[in-house]
């Protein structure tokens, strides 16, 4: 690690250690109505992975795929290395996210790093479709060694989340989890009757991921700092099934041959094009959604394969796609297509 990666680490960890005593008080009186040990729930819930959801077929800043740029680099990079990003477009000096996240972590990474933070979070309800599957329709999975150099935050990172965290005081973020089941009776995207269900759920082994969660805007996100090595940090990758027999499934499995990395799949998620309305995420993904339908033809289901090749298309060759709106829209509308195919798909 670079000493400003340690050093952004140190700050998360300084920021929570004063807030440390409340939240375990906290944590505590509600445990101790369940027989459940703090300190065994906080073990628990670390044990789970870390996954970082991504789409495996969009452009990086090199010309190739995200998923050839992985295999032919061994390394998973951040939005500031890679110029792809399935969330905000300012990974710039001056940019809001090179301003928040500055912020966030206390000014420790210099304006000339490009080795900075990758986002991912905390796959504690086991989801197979990845903890923020709004990010992309695959993930890679990492091993629990890796959480000792993540810090951790309840929520978007962007919106200045009250807690941000190392493991080792993990529980100011856990206390914050229990606030939400306790006053909103929400554990994450999950609804949940009482206290004793969330706990329950969060104290299961740890078991492969089995259905999916389609979690589109609550989740402990995860930051790590350093880098992500293909040989040494991933466990797995996960890929959606619509991309089977396809150019990414062959690339895929090289990159999974090269790293000795298993390849596990996803069930594949598709929606009508014909299906898609304007209430989830607004008028322009149902243009977006015709579009597709026309330039195959007829009814066709969109998966997360079909948006990957129209996407690529509208940055190869904008113009076909102008009729849409400005390439910033264009993006906006593959992004929003995404969730709802990853929703209700």
């Amino acid at each position: 690690m670079q000493h400003y990666q340690q050093t952004a680490l140190d700050y998360a960890r300084a920021n929570s250690l004063p807030k440390l005593p409340e939240s375990m008080e906290y944590l505590n009186g509600v445990c101790k109505r369940h027989g459940v040990r703090p300190v065994e729930l906080i073990a628990r819930m670390l044990q789970r992975p870390v996954t970082l959801n991504f789409h495996p077929d969009r452009i990086s800043s090199d010309g190739r795929k995200v998923l050839e740029s992985m295999t032919a680099q061994g390394y998973y990079h951040c939005q500031f290395l890679t110029g792809t990003t399935n969330g905000s477009r300012t990974a710039f000096p001056g940019g809001e996210r090179y301003e928040w996240e500055q912020r966030l972590f206390g000014g420790a990474y210099p304006e000339s790093a490009r080795d900075r933070p990758k986002y991912g979070a905390l796959n504690v309800l086991s989801y197979a479709d990845g903890a923020s599957m709004r990010f992309g329709s695959c993930f890679i999975a990492l091993n629990t060694a890796v959480t000792r150099r993540c810090t951790f935050c309840y929520g978007d990172s962007s919106d200045a989340p009250k807690a941000l965290c190392t493991a080792d005081t993990f529980g100011c973020v856990v206390a914050e989890l229990m606030r939400d089941v306790v006053n909103h009776s929400r554990l994450l995207n999950q609804c949940v009757s009482t206290e004793q269900e969330a706990l329950a759920i969060l104290m299961r082994r740890r078991i492969e991921p089995a259905r999916l969660g389609r979690n589109l805007d609550f989740c402990i996100e995860a930051h790590i700092h350093g880098d992500v090595s293909l040989a040494s940090d991933v466990t797995a990758l996960y890929l959606d099934r619509s991309y089977v027999a396809t150019s990414i499934h062959a690339q895929a499995e090289e990159l999974c041959m090269r790293y000795s990395i298993p390849l596990r799949w996803i069930p594949e998620r598709s929606v009508r094009a014909d299906a898609i309305d304007e209430l989830f995420r607004g008028p322009g993904i149902v243009k977006l959604a015709r579009k597709l339908e026309a330039n195959c033809r007829g009814t066709v289901r969109i998966n997360a394969m079909l948006l990957g090749e129209a996407s690529q298309d509208s940055v190869r060759n904008a113009q076909r796609w102008s009729d849409l709106g400005s390439a910033a829209e264009v993006f906006q509308y593959f992004k929003q297509l995404w969730h709802y195919v990853g929703y209700f798909g």
